[in-house]
């Protein structure tokens, strides 16, 4: 029986937990636990008249300006489920102020009046705000020491209506209050009161009770933007200490500076935002149906396709005593240049010296060969080839060069050994 008890308990126990998940009770729990930074929106303006969009990013506290408006913004607050932020607008339009949307990228989109319907038209309840914070699709708007609910469901017949107000107790403590955030543990909007030296304080959206928070406070400033971080700490702007902006967050043992920047008339904060989703991969490279190319040389161009050394021109032909060079080849080979004679070799004798007869006998006898014909001026696509082919044309030439100027030598000892072998012969 009592196994049997224990397991109906254990079995109870887990279907409560269950539902607690599904419901999404225990989902800020395990946000704590995995988030690590946060990405916040909040709009800043020095002159009253229009503000800057900046992307803070918590807890390092890093600024980035997104957006300049040319309209005064305030009262913002980011909505999870639309992955937009609300806020208000002062314009200066002829029905207060407006409601406005902005994106992740700071862009904004106008969207009329938040009013009810009187007899002399339609006027914004919403002018003048200072606080905003959201819960699920309920936009909560503070007005001096008054408490409206905005509905922001695109789906809802009351889209962009309000309700309330509710009025906020004690008045004095409500007053300093510029902005919150809604904690969903508790069901309460966190603030700074300013007419409270600093204490944070805690607004109940239902009653409109406002109460410090015991052992809570920020140095003693207006603060105009309130958020909670990654780390579910209260972080919040005082628009002006010392003649700059700072960036407090709220630890065990009293507020730490996070940032700072430029004094300001009016502020105000949303966040987390949501992380933007990690690029797609890039798609694999397809397969290759060919063999890959070497690299032993490289690739010509189709346009101007190089001259192999096969197609070099030859040097003009001589008289048919003349014996005929060696035929080119593609890739023609010869010894090391370490075996290729510089000088005549030692033994041979002095065509000088074997030539007695008159310059016109040997000329009969022995023509000289022609001298090899300068290469022809090669095309200007010829200046487009890769350098090894213009390196491997000019080692072709310089060993043609070698061959003829070996030719020649062997002419003119031969020349000379024929012409000694027939004076001996008279």
């Amino acid at each position: 029986m009592r196994g049997s008890r224990y397991l109906t308990v254990v079995a109870a126990a887990a279907a409560v937990a269950g539902l607690l998940v599904a419901s999404g009770w225990l989902a800020p729990a395990r946000q704590r636990a995995a988030a690590t930074s946060c990405r916040v929106l909040q709009v800043e303006s020095r002159d009253g008249r229009s503000s800057g969009i900046v992307r803070l990013t918590l807890p390092s506290g890093s600024r980035h300006l997104l957006h300049h408006s040319p309209f005064a913004l305030n009262a913002i607050a980011y909505s999870a489920a639309q992955d937009v932020t609300y806020g208000v607008a002062d314009g200066r339009f002829h029905d207060g102020w407006h409601a406005v949307r902005i994106d992740s990228g700071g862009e904004l989109t106008d969207l009329g009046a938040v009013g009810r319907e009187t007899h002399h038209g339609v006027w914004s309840w919403v002018t003048g705000a200072t606080a905003g914070a959201m819960s699920g699709n309920s936009w909560y708007v503070k007005r001096a020491t008054s408490l409206y609910t905005v509905d922001v469901d695109p789906r809802s017949s009351g889209y962009l209506t309000a309700t309330g107000p509710v009025l906020l107790h004690p008045w004095w403590l409500a007053a300093g209050v510029d902005d919150f955030a809604y904690n969903p543990e508790d069901g309460l909007l966190y603030g700074v009161s300013s007419t409270g030296e600093g204490a944070v304080v805690t607004v109940n959206p239902v009653s409109g009770k406002v109460a410090k928070v015991p052992g809570e406070q920020f140095p003693e400033a207006t603060y105009g933007a309130v958020v909670f971080g990654p780390d579910r700490k209260l972080y919040a702007t005082a628009n002006w200490i010392d003649g700059r902006s700072v960036t407090y967050r709220l630890d065990d043992d009293g507020a730490v500076e996070v940032s700072t920047g430029p004094p300001l008339a009016m502020s105000d904060g949303a966040g987390c935002l949501a992380e933007p989703p990690p690029p797609p991969p890039p798609p694999p490279p397809p397969p290759s149906s060919s063999a890959p190319p070497t690299t032993s040389s490289p690739p010509s161009s189709p346009t101007s396709p190089s001259p192999t050394p096969s197609t070099t021109p030859s040097p003009s032909p001589t008289p048919s005593t003349t014996p005929s060079p060696p035929p080119s080849s593609a890739s023609p080979t010869l010894p090391p240049s370490s075996s290729t004679p510089s000088s005549l070799p030692p033994t041979m004798p002095n065509p000088v010296i074997l030539s007695p007869q008159p310059p016109d006998v040997m000329i009969r006898q022995i023509p000289m060969p022609q001298p090899p014909a300068p290469p022809r001026a090669e095309p200007v696509k010829a200046i487009q080839k890769p350098p090894e082919k213009r390196a491997a044309k000019a080692r072709n030439n310089v060993k043609k060069q070698r061959r003829w100027g070996i030719t020649a030598v062997l002419l003119i000892v031969g020349g000379g050994a024929v012409a000694a072998r027939a004076r001996r012969a008279r």
